[in-house]
């Protein structure tokens, strides 16, 4: 017979922690899920078995600084990740949200060339995100590049990347976001 509890936990600010005694002789398996939404600017930077990292270059390929950028200029978001185990890893997904200043130039229509050929299983390309889904070898980097417009004027949050294999919660990269601001 198996028997399955759940139960909502309440979770305070600060440190938490959740203590289970099994009274019986018979296997007990525990799930705990924990939800939640980082605080703007105050996101924990992890690099756990995979480093990921986002530099914004302009169209002739040279670094920019995107924290204070002129409205209708056309850059590139890159993101590199690596993996560093020296073992293949299945089912990683990489995710960017932009923020609303920033619009996604969708290159499979335009005459931009191949500069943002990205290879992965599926790639999702949405208004304020970009989501990639792929397997890496071991030791393996893979770059993915995405055109962006600065489009909206004002300050904007750009939330750090996530990097993790969805089923090996050991595997986990995330960057710190910053503002930036979009101006004339």
């Amino acid at each position: 017979q198996k028997t399955v509890a759940d139960r909502s936990l309440i979770v305070q600010a600060g440190s938490n922690s959740v203590t289970l005694k099994n009274l019986k002789k018979n296997t007990v398996y525990v799930r705990v899920l924990n939800t939640g939404i980082l605080p703007i600017g105050q996101e924990n930077v992890i690099q756990s078995n995979v480093s990921a990292s986002i530099v914004f270059k302009n169209r002739k390929g040279s670094v920019i600084n995107v924290s204070k950028i002129s409205q209708g200029t056309e850059f590139i978001a890159e993101v590199t990740v690596k993996n560093q185990r020296n073992e293949h890893i299945e089912n990683v997904a990489l995710s960017q949200i932009l923020p609303s200043g920033f619009e996604i130039v969708n290159t499979r229509f335009t005459d931009y060339g191949d500069a943002t050929n990205n290879i992965a299983d599926y790639i999702d390309i949405r208004d304020d995100r970009t989501n990639f889904y792929f397997g890496m070898k071991a030791g393996e980097t893979k770059v993915f590049r995405i055109l962006l417009n600065a489009s909206y004027l004002g300050s904007y949050y750009l939330p750090g990347l996530q990097c993790e294999a969805m089923y090996d919660n050991t595997f986990l990269a995330r960057t710190k976001g910053f503002w930036v601001e979009v101006v004339k």
